[in-house]
Order: C-alpha cells, then structure tokens, then sequence
C-alpha cells in the first residue's frame, strides 16, 4: 500500500512517472512544511507562497532526484534555501535564526 511506503520510494516513484506516488508525499508532507515556513517566517501569507515555491521545487528538479539522504532532509534544504532566498540581508548577512 502507498501510504506505508518509505518517502524515498515514492520520490523514486514519482521521478519515474507515478504521479499518484506525489499525492501520498504532498498529503504526508503538507502540513508539517507549512507549520515550518510558518514558524521561521511568521506571516501566514508569506508561508504559503514559500509553501507553494518549495513544492514547485521539487516538482521541476523531480528527474535529478536521487535517494543520497532521507526524503525530508531533501524537503527541508529545499524549504530553508527557499527561506534564506527570502529574507533581507541585515548588515550584510541573513537573519541569525536562520544560521544552524
């Protein structure tokens, strides 16, 4: 069954075609990565549009993925570039909370 299935196989599944293999991701996935755009960026408006990006990342790079660590460290270096990409440099450098 889909939902048992470990999220790198679906990735896999979903970079060769199973579009359904995406749904199971996208519905596992969702609300844990919107609660984290959230959480760092504190505008609900400004976590949904990151939300939307993230996602949209890892639609187009689907094809380059390949299983070098679990799925949701891919998911979340997405969503934290996609962050620091957002955020105004302050004196030169990104925000603190940001630098882990």
């Amino acid at each position: 069954m889909d939902n048992a299935a470990p999220d790198e196989e679906l990735m896999n599944r979903y970079r060769d075609g199973d579009a359904h293999a995406f749904e199971v991701l996208y519905a596992r996935h969702k609300g844990p990565l919107y609660r984290y755009l959230l959480r760092q960026c504190g505008a609900a408006a400004l976590a949904e549009e990151l939300f939307q990006d993230v996602w949209m990342k890892l639609i187009r790079a689907r094809e380059r993925y390949e299983a070098r660590a679990k799925f949701t460290t891919y998911l979340y270096h997405l969503a934290h570039n996609r962050l620091i990409d957002q955020l105004p440099a302050r004196q030169g450098r990104r925000a603190d909370f940001l630098r882990r």
